[in-house]
């Protein structure tokens, strides 16, 4: 536990001193996460159902290109499953501390700049709680990674400060778990006692929103288009 954190808090800091030279804006985001479990052995009798949570992000973005960026996140993102079984539903959650690094691409417009964002993320797993398959979550590992792309839309303000609304859809790389896993099936099911081998691999949507404040560059105003003036913006009479 203790060398997951180190390398993962080794990787945050390469990553900002590698970039800080270049560094444009900062920012906050909050929204909600939409996540699943896909499990490849079906054979539980349970059935895995979308689970709504809460997401947040401090956001870093490089390169004052009117194209092109890198954005770096610290984001606290809290996942988990619904466990359908007998009847019954348990909550499963998992809670993550994930580093994000997204290669962006942007037009801007008279009054809107969207943009498309993709990147890998390195996730922790802080804290855990299992309502079933126990042996399972406390064995997801504690460092995994995920790959996630997203859209968003960024509005043209005269301050510094830019408000945005972005969707992600973020799916696990290399597995949150690998191993063999014990029945939970009652005494009458002839998969009682039966040992299954089990991979899980995480999915889920984000919606956010938040706010930057750009560091570099003037703040941008639209042109104002004077008819008096013949058509031609600030033209001097």
């Amino acid at each position: 536990m203790k060398k997951s954190r180190i390398i993962f808090v080794l990787l945050l800091a390469c990553s900002f001193a590698a970039n800080a030279q270049f560094f444009n804006a900062i920012g906050i985001a909050a929204g909600v996460s939409y996540n699943k479990e896909g499990w490849s052995n079906e054979q539980w009798g349970t059935q895995e159902k979308y689970l709504l949570r809460y997401n947040g992000a401090i956001i870093a973005e490089f390169f004052d290109d009117p194209k092109y960026q890198w954005r770096s996140e610290l984001m606290y993102n809290m996942l988990g499953v619904k466990e359908l079984y007998l009847q019954n539903t348990f909550i499963n959650q998992t809670n993550y501390i994930t580093f994000n690094n997204y290669w962006k691409y942007k037009h801007e417009f008279y009054k809107w700049i969207p943009y498309f964002l993709i990147g890998p993320r390195v996730a922790y797993l802080m804290t855990r709680s299992a309502g079933i398959f126990g042996d399972v979550i406390g064995g997801m590992y504690t460092i995994h990674v995920s790959a996630a792309a997203g859209i968003g839309v960024e509005k043209v303000c005269y301050s510094r400060f830019k408000p945005f609304i972005e969707f992600f859809y973020n799916h696990d790389i290399m597995p949150s778990f690998i191993g063999n896993v014990g029945s939970i099936a009652p005494v009458t099911s002839p998969l009682y006692h039966t040992i299954l081998s089990e991979t899980i691999m995480q999915r889920d949507y984000e919606l956010r929103i938040g706010v930057k404040y750009h560091i570099k560059g003037k703040p941008k105003c639209p042109a104002v288009d004077n008819a008096a003036d013949g058509g031609f913006p600030n033209n001097p009479k």
